[in-house]
Order: structure tokens, then C-alpha cells, then sequence
């Protein structure tokens, strides 16, 4: 359920491009920024959540919002799956990749210094909130990853996936999000 606490994490990169407009929807929500990068997909970045919703007075009525790629999600996932034994996750993603793989699933994780995501839990979000406008302030390197996750899930797992994308490539690489969302929406349930 919505709990009466709402915490959103993100970080300024993307905080720069969509802050205002969560702020606006979110007035109440009190926001905790992490560092930009996977090298910061660690715990004592997880420390710096808890401590925040500790010194709020979270309690497991909470709600956590995520506002970012993957990085931010597996991180704020993790920390909403840890904190009080779980409280409710909603994710934003905001790259292409984390809309068509890193949201869905639940899995939820951090690094550390041995390999990626050895620390981790299974924690699906009460809500996934995939908006394919806010695509259009993600760099070309990183949409371009996302893109290659879609043809991977055309041709591994859906023929009229790959079709689409063989016809259609002009208006997906140019962000058009009618093109886009079907494309995503395919992708999620491949992923599910």
C-alpha cells in the first residue's frame, strides 16, 4: 500500500534533468541523493539510505522511490528490501535499460570489492512508473545499451520483437515514444 512516509533516491545527475518535476508531484518526499556511477554501488552508499530514513522516523509504512537507472534501483531497492525487514519499493527508471531489464524482476543489490551484486535479495516493487519522454535527456551511450538489451530479448525470445525492430529502428533510435512504448512493454513481459 502508499504509507503516509514517502523517501525518493536518485542522484544529481538525474535529480538535474527531473527533480522539479518529482518535487511537483512529490512535495512531502523527502529526497536522499547517492553518488552517480557503479563504483558507488556499495554498501556504505546503502548505509547513507538507512541512516537517512532512521533519522526520519521511517517506520514499515514507508514507501521508497527510486528515481534513476539501474544502479540507483538496485541500490534503493536494496535498502528498501533491508530496512525494517522491507518496506514497499516503487521504481522510476529513467534509462532504457533499467525500463526494459534492471525494474523488473525484483532483484535488488550491491557490490563489493569480490564481484557485482554478491550481497542482494529478491524484492519486487509494488510499482513500476516506465515514462519513455524521460529517455530523451539520456545520453547516446546509454540509450544505446538499452537498445541492445531490446534486440537481445528480439532475438532470444520473441520473433515478432525482432521483426519490429528490423522495420522500425529510425523512430526507436530517434526516441519517439509512441514507437517506444509497445517496444517496452514487450520487453517487461519477456522479462516477467
Amino acid at each position: 500500500g502508499c504509507g503516509t512516509r514517502r523517501f525518493l533516491v536518485s542522484n544529481q545527475t538525474v535529480w538535474r534533468f527531473w527533480g522539479d518535476a518529482v518535487r511537483e508531484a512529490l512535495p512531502d518526499a523527502e529526497a536522499v541523493m547517492v553518488p552517480d556511477g557503479e563504483r558507488f554501488k556499495i554498501l556504505p552508499t546503502v548505509a547513507r539510505i538507512y541512516d537517512t530514513l532512521q533519522r526520519a522516523g521511517a517506520d514499515r509504512s514507508a514507501v521508497l522511490i527510486t528515481v534513476g537507472g539501474g544502479v540507483v534501483g538496485d541500490m534503493g531497492g536494496f535498502a528498501a528490501a533491508t530496512y525494517m525487514r522491507g518496506i514497499t519499493l516503487v521504481h522510476v527508471p529513467t534509462t532504457l535499460l533499467a525500463q526494459v531489464d534492471a525494474s523488473v524482476g525484483g532483484k535488488v543489490g550491491v557490490n563489493l570489492t569480490g564481484g557485482k551484486n554478491l550481497v542482494g535479495a529478491f524484492h519486487q516493487p509494488a510499482l513500476v512508473l516506465t515514462d519513455p519522454d524521460v529517455l530523451q535527456t539520456l545520453p547516446r551511450r546509454e540509450f544505446r545499451a538499452g537498445i541492445y538489451e531490446v534486440i537481445k530479448y528480439g532475438v532470444a525470445c520473441s520473433r515478432d520483437l525482432f521483426v519490429r525492430l528490423q522495420g522500425g529502428l529510425g523512430p526507436i533510435s530517434r526516441r519517439d515514444a509512441a514507437t517506444l512504448t509497445p517496444v517496452i512493454a514487450t520487453c517487461c513481459r519477456i522479462k516477467a
